[in-house]
């Protein structure tokens, strides 16, 4: 028979050879900073387009472009660092569709979920809501659809 029992309780000097994950340090901003870091940025921009609209100068116009994807593509550099994703990722904010999955990890998960991939209270109630706007978004669609179609 074997020394070495599996069932018998570990000892204190440590049979077990697992070592627990150092402490992380995330950095980057969290997410009620993104929040509304974003939104100053929207603030600047549609600003900027008003001014430009106002005053007839289109090259200000143009240059609300670059300050918006600048800022957004920052904010998700960030963001994406401070939940444990890759940086890169925050290139998907200027991409179609995945801005949506990029957008709602930045502004729902907390920080390291991606080692821990436990949401609290807060990223519960914001994914939730993100749900029901898309699901309204597409009832609303679908009804303008539908009576149109009937002629009404």
């Amino acid at each position: 028979m074997s020394e070495y029992n599996p069932f018998a309780a570990p000892s204190d000097f440590g049979d077990i050879t697992t070592a627990d994950k150092p402490f992380r340090e995330y950095g980057g901003i969290r997410r009620l900073p993104y929040f509304g870091y974003s939104f100053l940025v929207n603030i600047v921009t549609q600003g900027m387009q008003a001014l430009a609209a106002a005053n007839d100068m289109v090259p200000l116009a143009y240059a609300a472009i670059p300050v918006s994807v600048a800022g957004a593509l920052y904010l998700t550099y960030q963001r994406c660092k401070n939940i444990g994703m890759n940086p890169w990722w925050c290139l998907g904010i200027i991409v179609p569709l995945v801005n949506i999955f990029v957008g709602l990890r930045c502004t729902a998960y907390p920080e390291g979920y991606e080692d821990h991939k436990t949401l609290d209270g807060p990223a519960k109630i914001i994914i939730g809501i993100f749900v029901a706007a898309i699901v309204l978004t597409i009832l609303a669609v679908v009804g303008v659809i539908f009576f149109a179609a009937s002629g009404r």
